[in-house]
């Protein structure tokens, strides 16, 4: 009976050493990767951003409440990002957040997306929950789902293309339109 007791005693002696050998050894080496508070390295408000074709003409303007850089993957957020597309007809695309990585030419939108003719008597909408923009070729695609509505249809489809400089928009799958004719 009293190996059973020993044999439990050095177990648990054991086990009180390892956990503060841990402990101690945690405390030397700091913090993990994991661990670090991802922090930007600079931030702005009330961003405006003015981009011109090589023949001198706007291409487009970007705003956005605020932006953040973070160094851990070369990322900028952007919080209520707004674009005007200048081609034949001006759009503008909406969003609650944005992201660009790098130097890469793609900004990806998601939250509330909205895509409009910048003509307000345009009744035209084009709504999704995700999106990327590429900028220099002025193309939006998405394989969400996307919502287009104007004066007497409604227009739903899975996955879209929207190419602003040659006025073209295709939606991918599942196409359904429903039209209501004025009365």
């Amino acid at each position: 009976m009293r190996k059973r007791y020993l044999l439990l005693l050095v177990t648990a002696f054991f086990g009180v050493a390892f956990l503060a050998v841990d402990r101690y050894t945690r405390d030397i080496t700091g913090q993990t990767t994991e661990q670090v508070v991802r922090e930007p390295d600079y931030y702005g408000e009330v961003l405006f951003s003015r981009r011109y074709e090589k023949d001198g003409s706007l291409a487009d303007t970007f705003y956005a409440a605020k932006s953040e850089h973070f160094p851990e993957g070369d990322l900028t957020v952007f919080s209520e990002p707004r674009l005007l597309v200048s081609s034949k007809d001006d759009w503008v695309l909406t969003a609650d957040e944005g992201v660009m990585r790098g130097n890469e030419q793609a900004l990806k939108l998601s939250g509330n997306i909205l895509i409009r003719p910048l003509d307000s008597s345009d009744p035209m909408r084009l709504e999704t929950s995700r999106l990327t923009y590429h900028i220099d070729d002025k193309i939006a695609e998405t394989d969400e789902l996307v919502t287009m509505t104007g004066e007497n249809s409604r227009m739903t489809g899975t996955g879209m293309m929207f190419d602003a400089t040659r006025q073209r928009l295709e939606l991918k799958t599942g196409v359904r339109t429903t039209y209501e004719p004025v009365q």
